[in-house]
């Protein structure tokens, strides 16, 4: 049971300050971004926690979620806001990249403020929660992250049994116990909207958004295909569920109004036709149209829906090409025919949307030869944003369970 700490909260939820120049692209229930360094200093909405916030509050617990690099926030600073509001429990989402710098300040934390709780969550901690209780945390949560968090802070707010909370993971007598994993929430229309409310007082602007106050959100969780360099199968399996068109319109009744660009950001945004075209009828017929981007496989589009889609707001679509060479593609599994890009670009074009074309770069087996066929296909594609990536074998991934230390 944690310390009864006098007038504080019981909750506070930290993107923890970052180095000067180093950003990092982390959530907690976007398994696919697990620490994956971005080149530009920019910050996304932390999804992840403002969901677990959302929850929480829910259940009567006093919550409050910071985003240290987003607000400027300095290590410094952080520590004098995290002694005002006195929070029994400190939740963080630390990414691969960030990891030994989310761990130190959270260990700095305790040292210089006092008795608190820590719990770890995101997609890193999942697979490796060793990393995160060896480093100073005293719990990891594993997997979709609400109702694991509700469970854990019922127990440790309320002196429940931690060892019956499923998809926890701790230390006892050092030794690392992970309780049984918790099955996926079966209908996420359940899952309260994220508590924006908490981070409206920090800006986030990426490069592709076109300016004004952005805003993300999924209509899904989940993707069918087994790319070997994605970790989203970490969390969800391929299983995919997805959210009802009416509890997505309901959101964005929240959203409309409050921010000017919106970000839908599932895995794949154009997995279901039906959804899709529903959702974006329903959008232009209850005037909720709104400048949009989304992330989507060339082999998941038509014609039909990106015209549907640009008369609902969309504005951009961002495309993961990852590579020219068709036998790269099948190294990284990614199940799509390289013939058919740049037809795809010309139709979204002709629909009159903008397109981003994403690459990896230094893939296993890849040759010289093949990096330059990919940076000549950029240039024949001719996107309106370009981003080439290293490729990267992240915990949870299939590329890092071949390439991990024996």
């Amino acid at each position: 049971m944690v310390k009864n700490n006098v007038h504080g909260i019981d909750v506070l939820l930290i993107v923890p300050p970052q180095p000067k120049g180093f950003s990092v692209q982390v959530d907690a229930v976007l398994a696919r971004c697990a620490g994956v360094y971005s080149k530009t200093d920019y910050h996304i909405p932390p999804l992840g926690l403002c969901y677990i916030a959302s929850v929480l509050r829910d259940a009567g617990f006093s919550v409050d979620v910071i985003d240290c690099p987003a607000g400027s926030i300095s290590s410094n600073r952080a520590k004098e806001i995290v002694k005002i509001l006195k929070p029994k429990i400190v939740i963080i989402s630390p990414g691969t990249s960030a990891l030994p710098h989310d761990l130190e300040f959270i260990r700095g934390l305790k040292k210089h403020i006092g008795e608190f709780t820590t719990v770890g969550c995101g997609t890193h901690l999942t697979v490796l929660p060793e990393d995160g209780l060896s480093g100073g945390l005293d719990y990891v949560v594993r997997g979709e992250p609400e109702i694991t968090t509700l469970n854990l802070v019922r127990a440790l707010v309320n002196g429940g049994d931690v060892s019956q909370v499923m998809g926890v993971s701790y230390l006892k007598s050092g030794r690392v116990i992970n309780n049984i994993k918790r099955p996926l929430v079966d209908d996420i229309d359940e899952i309260p909207f994220p508590a924006r409310d908490l981070i409206k007082y920090y800006h986030y602007e990426p490069p592709y958004s076109g300016g004004g106050r952005f805003t993300i959100m999924t209509i899904s969780r989940g993707c069918p295909y087994p790319c070997t360099y994605c970790s989203t199968g970490a969390y969800y399996g391929r299983r995919v569920r997805y959210r009802s068109v009416g509890n997505i319109i309901a959101e964005m009744r929240e959203i409309k109004g409050e921010f000017d660009v919106l970000g839908f950001w599932d895995d794949t945004f154009t997995l279901n036709k039906s959804l899709v075209m529903e959702l974006m009828r329903r959008m232009v017929e209850e005037n909720l149209t709104i400048p949009f981007l989304c992330m989507s496989r060339i082999d998941t589009v038509d014609e039909e829906m990106l015209y549907a889609m640009r008369r609902a707001g969309c504005r951009l679509i961002l495309y993961g090409v990852e590579a020219a060479s068709q036998r790269v593609l099948n190294i990284l599994n990614k199940k799509i025919s390289i013939d058919g890009v740049e037809d795809v670009f010309n139709m979204t074009k002709r629909a009159g949307i903008e397109t981003a074309a994403f690459f990896m770069i230094g893939t296993p087996g890849e040759t010289k030869g093949e990096v330059i066929e990919t940076i000549e296909l950029a240039h024949r594609l001719d996107p309106d944003y370009v981003s080439f990536n290293i490729t990267t074998p992240y915990p949870g991934t299939e590329l890092y369970k071949s390439y991990k230390p024996l």
